[in-house]
């Protein structure tokens, strides 16, 4: 037993033995380590009876009463065993989402991320301390490998610093009315991104409850993503509106595209899938749309959406790589992950026509036969200079340059 020196010290005044006392009593207890001496230094002469009982009711030793100058001090010696896994450190500071905050960059005291969260993190992060009997809730993607990139921090910084707004930020009534074909077409591309944009605000949200929060800076970057997707349903639903054409049709072959997208269920498969393979693809595809578009408003939305994109593909890639880089046997499921969703997708074996012919017309400028040819030789160039930089993107994670030859003419006609 240590000695009877106390250690911490509560100041009542002329507080009464009552609620707020002992309130007081039971959270200096409840952080005080096994052991500890603590003082309660009153201007009340008479209250030893009910601190005694009080002590005896918790478990604790009550060890007396001495006469100060205007003052008495009770001391009582907290017998019971911790109940928190550790004890909390003022001023230590998480490692991570905080960085970008000037206050705290001179602190030097946060502590390591785990490799594996601790068991007992619930619905909470790093530094707060637990308390015995709180429930595990065993979520599924507790392993740092399983879910990091290392600039997330980063991503979500610039994700918030460029935010826009899809009502405010759009000069709505600067589109032109244009050629009726021309608008069906864009409204028929613009009903394809919805759907696209859909699959991509979904299948994050599939998997941030099963990310334990011992990882904060994951759901929180997930969470700046989906509201990135949902800003873009908007705005392209806004856009098909426009100028009255409104949605148009979904074919068969992208929705069994972007059903193979949701209903893959490990993460860093569907990471890959999704952020590495379609994103990254879809990416090209809105360059291709604001370079084509036939008015400035339209390549504003297009050229916003896009920056956020960019911003996903750069968190699924890093995370894909790190992934991949501490267990290399990693590339062969991925590629294996590719090939059963071509499988899935050759039982129908054709692309959205639709979609393809409104691009051809967009890229043409109309549906004339001389437009709608070259918008078609530009459309097969989009294709090409997707799977070039599929295949860059894919030697960037880690696949030698055959196979990421091979995964990236594996990929969906659905583009995504």
């Amino acid at each position: 037993m240590n000695n009877l020196n106390h250690c911490i010290s509560i100041f009542t005044g002329h507080i009464p033995p009552s609620k707020e006392m002992f309130l007081k009593l039971e959270n200096a207890f409840l952080l005080a380590n096994c052991y500890e001496i603590i003082e309660i230094v009153s201007q009340k002469p008479n209250i030893e009876v009910e601190l005694r009982g009080w002590a005896k009711l918790k478990g604790h030793l009550y060890l007396g009463r001495e006469i100060l100058k205007k003052q008495f001090s009770y001391k009582i010696q907290k017998i019971t065993k911790n109940t928190f896994t550790s004890q909390s450190s003022w001023n230590k500071k998480m490692e991570g989402i905080d960085q970008s905050n000037p206050k705290l960059k001179d602190l030097n005291l946060s502590e390591e991320i785990l490799q594996k969260a601790p068991i007992d993190n619930g619905l909470l992060t790093r530094g707060i301390v637990t308390q015995e009997g709180s429930p595990e809730y065993d979520f599924e993607l507790s392993h740092k490998e399983l879910i990091w990139s290392e600039p997330v921090s980063i991503l979500y910084e610039e994700g918030k610093n460029l935010q826009w707004n899809a009502t405010t930020d759009i000069a709505w009534n600067e589109i032109p009315t244009l050629n009726p074909i021309l608008e069906k077409a864009i409204c028929q591309i613009m009903t394809y991104l919805v759907e696209n944009e859909f699959s991509a605000l979904y299948i994050p949200g599939k998997f941030i409850s099963k990310i334990n929060p011992y990882y904060m800076e994951i759901p929180l970057f997930l969470s700046s993503l989906m509201n990135d997707e949902a800003r873009h349903i908007e705005v392209f639903t806004k856009r098909a509106n426009a100028n009255g054409g409104g949605f148009q049709y979904s074919s068969e072959v992208t929705q069994r595209s972007l059903y193979s997208l949701f209903k893959e269920e490990d993460y860093i498969k569907s990471s890959f899938l999704l952020h590495v393979m379609g994103e990254g693809t879809f990416v090209d595809l809105l360059s291709f749309l604001e370079k084509h578009m036939p008015d400035d408003t339209t390549k504003k939305i297009i050229k916003l959406a896009k920056r956020d994109e960019m911003r996903h593909v750069a968190y699924g890639m890093e995370h894909v790589k790190s992934a991949i880089a501490q267990n290399p046997n990693r590339i062969n499921t991925l590629k294996n992950t590719a090939f059963k969703r071509k499988e899935f997708m050759d039982e129908i074996n054709s692309e959205s026509s639709l979609v393809l012919e409104s691009l051809a017309i967009l890229a043409g400028g109309s549906d004339s036969p001389i437009d709608y040819k070259k918008g078609f030789d530009l459309l097969e160039e989009l294709k090409i200079t997707m799977n070039k930089n599929r295949i860059k993107r894919l030697i960037n994670i880690g696949m030698d340059e055959d196979l990421a030859n091979d995964i990236s003419k594996s990929h969906t006609p659905n583009f995504m």
